[in-house]
C-alpha cells in the first residue's frame, strides 16, 4: 500500500505568522503555488495561507458578478482602501489556523480522501509536528496514472 512517502513534494516552501502578505503573494506567484504552510520557528506548522484568502482579504463582502468576465463592486474606494491596507498586513491576520495535515506513513487513499472530501489541493505533511514536505493533487495523479493504483 502507498504510503505519503512514496509521493511526497519535500519542498518546504513556508512563511511565519509575520511574513507581510504582500511577500506571500509574490512568492506564490513566483513559485506557482496555490498555498504554503505557515510555520513558527521550531518549524510546525501553525497555519496556512493562500491565494483565495489573500483575494478574499482585498475584495469586499459585497461583489456582484453578473458575467464571469465582469465583475461588479458595490464600493470602488472600498475596494482600494482595502488594497492598500492588505499590503501591510502580516499572514497572522489572514490565515487559517486549523490546518489539516498528514503524516508520512499516511496511506494514500486516506489523503485522496481528505483531499477530494475537503476540496484540497495541497496538505502540509509532517513529522513530529515539523513539516517534511507537502503532497499535492498532481503527485497523486502522477501516482495513479504511471502505476493505475494508489495501493
Amino acid at each position: 500500500m502507498k504510503k505519503v512517502k512514496d509521493f511526497i513534494t519535500r519542498d518546504l516552501t513556508s512563511v511565519t505568522e509575520d511574513t507581510p502578505l504582500r511577500e506571500v503573494a509574490e512568492l506564490l506567484s513566483l513559485r506557482e503555488l496555490i498555498g504554503i504552510p505557515v510555520v513558527n520557528r521550531e518549524n510546525e506548522v501553525t497555519g496556512w495561507i493562500s491565494e483565495t484568502d489573500i483575494i478574499t482579504s482585498i475584495f469586499p463582502e459585497r461583489v456582484k458578478i453578473e458575467n464571469p468576465d465582469v465583475i461588479y463592486f458595490m464600493n470602488l474606494s472600498h475596494v482600494v482602501k482595502k488594497l492598500s491596507q492588505v499590503g501591510q498586513a502580516m499572514v497572522s491576520d489572514y490565515m487559517i489556523r486549523n490546518v489539516y495535515h498528514v503524516k508520512e506513513d499516511t496511506p494514500a487513499s486516506d489523503v485522496v480522501e481528505l483531499m477530494l472530501h475537503k476540496d484540497f489541493k495541497r496538505v502540509p505533511v509532517v513529522r513530529n509536528k515539523r513539516l517534511v514536505g507537502v503532497v499535492d493533487r498532481s503527485s497523486l495523479s502522477r501516482i495513479l496514472l504511471e502505476e493505475g493504483s494508489i495501493d
